[in-house]
């Protein structure tokens, strides 16, 4: 039991890996949210939240120094795929550095987990967390064992929205979540969701409604219902019908997860009143042997009935395939493939590799169904009975080729390094941004650090993600030392590297050599399908050059165009650079004129190479109108 009664307890999820800095990541931290909530009432105790702006943005050491000055005596992470590793090195950094007692949570928090097994985390709750963080925190009583569960059922079913008593920054992404249903009575096999829950609950539609009128009031543009199948619900048309009433106007977008097979035309006429634009549905394969491995039960001609009765109440929908699922092969993946496109269903349309979750059936089982899967996370299947690893590749190829979409896209060019007419990369000054009153930098100017004290101190005040921006004729055997520095002190951080005319071209293996970062990295593995081979997916070489010839390229490497010229380019410039990796627009040419151009070719970008810009308000004005609701602009806000 935690025995000091009077302690700080500081919640904090980690976010998705990326590569592009101030990219929206959902990394709402709703679960600990619910926590502090629950904590309501307990004396000195004093919950703290992570906001999700820090928690996001911050590279690893800016944002242990930022838990460490908080002086927490408990950190309770909420840990998932995407942050195990990370989280494990937080707690261990922690209790090293701060004396911090550690809680785990969250969905990875399975007894089945080998992650688990040299944990420092002082317990982990498995299952709903309100009853269990209650008692942690606020009881008299002994915990002998480190696994520690509680239902949540109480807390869950009587508590409002937690955006009525905590700031969960929906500015970010300009959306609410909210879990209106916990649990699930499909028992999908290769779904942990509502494992550790006996049955299904549901929260009263007084406390739903009472946070979409929340919501309304506080001119939020989405409303996300976190149910795994929305049509559980058993009063879900009242429910629909007392969110119509109050959103009459449609001023707020909802958004959830639903069976089409169980959408008739009432439900969907309701669904549209109520603000529903677009749905996202799980249809996983159309191979019944597929759909029996995974004890999932569909009828097509139900789904398409669904689908039908959707489209004509106005209501858009995004469908997910799974690839590599047990008793599944390339023919029947792609005749699954071949269905979404047949169908008119191509828009919108999400593969994901099979990952063997722990605490699934499928984990539990992996050797009887053939499941070959690798250890790290997200733990994606790399062979099954009828997939060998090749087989994977070529058929997530063939998918993209027939529904037209990429479903890993490179990351996105930001080669933005001034704000004032300069000269020459090597005069650049750091980009920094500022959360919480601190500034941090987000574009580090290599020419800038030359001692070991200056890298010292910029690792320390390193974004997540971060750039280094390295001039001409900049020293190999220093960018070597300024590497192994910063990565040292940020070793889940992804980087991308940016080299600007140099002598040679840079020596990518090297410089990974030098890269003290975690491996494999969760991106190594959740970017695999990026390229034929597996290795590093966090560190991203940029190669800006004024050569036409394609010389740089191969995995994470990318070779861009520097646009020195008067004009601007046109169509038959991007025609003649299109065999490279993108564009960067760097000339003296007035504001007006780019904002002009800019204006005539953004609706356009989408067919064009990558474009960027060298000055950084004509970067972040493009950033805007090519991907602005993907991008939490106000971070570009900063000092410079």
């Amino acid at each position: 039991m935690v025995t000091d009664r009077s302690r700080k307890a500081t919640f904090i999820q980690l976010p998705v890996p990326q590569i592009n800095f101030g990219r929206q990541t959902a990394n709402v931290p709703l679960a600990g949210a619910c926590l502090v909530q629950s904590l309501a009432g307990l004396e000195n105790i004093r919950p703290q939240l992570v906001p999700e702006s820090l928690a996001t943005y911050l590279a690893d050491a800016a944002l242990l120094d930022l838990i460490c000055r908080q002086a927490p005596r408990v950190v309770c992470f909420t840990v998932y795929t995407w942050n195990i590793d990370r989280s494990l090195f937080f707690a261990r950094q922690l209790k090293k550095s701060c004396g911090t007692q550690v809680i785990f949570g969250g969905p990875e928090i399975t007894p089945d987990n080998p992650r688990l097994e040299s944990c420092p985390a002082d317990w982990l709750v498995h299952g709903p967390g309100e009853e269990a963080i209650r008692a942690l925190l606020g009881s008299d009583g002994s915990f002998f064992s480190p696994w520690v569960s509680g239902s949540g059922a109480e807390s869950f079913t009587s508590a409002p929205s937690v955006y009525l008593e905590v700031d969960l920054e929906p500015r970010i992404e300009n959306i609410v979540l909210m879990e209106t249903q916990r649990g699930c009575p499909y028992r999908c096999r290769y779904c942990y969701y509502g494992k550790s829950l006996d049955k299904v609950i549901f929260k009263d539609i007084g406390l739903v409604t009472g946070a979409v009128s929340w919501a309304l009031d506080h001119r939020i543009k989405e409303f996300y219902l976190l149910d795994p199948s929305l049509d559980v619900r058993p009063d879900l048309r009242r429910l629909l019908t007392e969110i119509a009433r109050l959103n009459k106007n449609g001023d707020l977008e909802l958004i959830s997860e639903i069976r089409a097979d169980a959408v008739d035309q009432e439900t969907a006429r309701l669904m549209a009143e109520a603000g529903f634009r677009w749905v996202e549905i799980g249809l996983q394969s159309t191979n019944p042997r597929a759909l029996k491995a995974m004890g999932r039960k569909t009828d097509l001609k139900k789904f398409l009935s669904g689908i039908e009765n959707l489209r004509k109440a106005g209501i858009a929908t995004g469908v997910d395939l799974i690839l590599g699922l047990p008793e599944d092969d390339p023919e029947g993946f792609l005749e699954s493939v071949d269905f979404v496109a047949a169908n008119g269903l191509a828009d919108d349309v999400q593969v994901f590799p099979l990952s063997v979750l722990p605490g699934t059936d499928f984990r539990k089982n992996s050797r009887q169904l053939g499941l070959v899967y690798e250890p790290d996370p997200p733990y994606t299947v790399s062979r099954t009975g009828g997939f060998s690893g090749q087989d994977l590749l070529t058929a997530l190829d063939r998918a993209e080729s027939r529904l037209d979409v990429a479903f890993y896209p490179l990351p996105e060019l930001d080669l933005s390094w001034r704000d004032r007419p300069l000269d020459d990369p090597a005069m650049a000054r750091d980009r920094q941004i500022v959360l919480a009153g601190r500034s941090y930098i987000c574009k580090l100017a290599l020419a800038r650090h030359d001692s070991p004290a200056a890298l010292q101190d910029a690792s320390r005040r390193l974004t997540h993600p971060y750039q280094v921006l390295v001039p001409a004729g900049f020293d190999h055997g220093h960018l070597l030392k300024a590497l192994a520095v910063l990565t040292a002190a940020n070793p889940f951080t992804p980087l991308e590297i940016v080299f600007f005319e140099p002598v040679r071209l840079p020596p990518a293996d090297d410089l990974l050599e030098a890269c003290r970062l975690f491996r494999p990295h969760f991106l190594d593995n959740d970017l695999r399908f990026l390229y034929d081979e597996p290795g590093n997916r966090a560190v991203l070489f940029t190669l800006v050059t004024g050569a036409r010839q394609h010389v740089f390229y191969g995995p994470m490497r990318r070779q861009v165009f520097w646009w020195k010229k008067t004009g601007l380019p046109e169509a038959g410039d991007f025609k003649n650079l299109e065999h490279l990796d993108g564009i960067l627009i760097d000339n003296r040419i007035d504001g007006d004129t780019a904002a002009g151009w800019q204006d005539g070719w953004a609706a356009r970008a989408a067919d064009l190479v990558e474009i960027s810009f060298a000055d950084h308000g004509l970067q972040r004005r493009w950033i805007e109108l090519t991907s602005g609701e993907d991008y939490w602009l106000d971070l570009f806000a900063g000092p410079g």
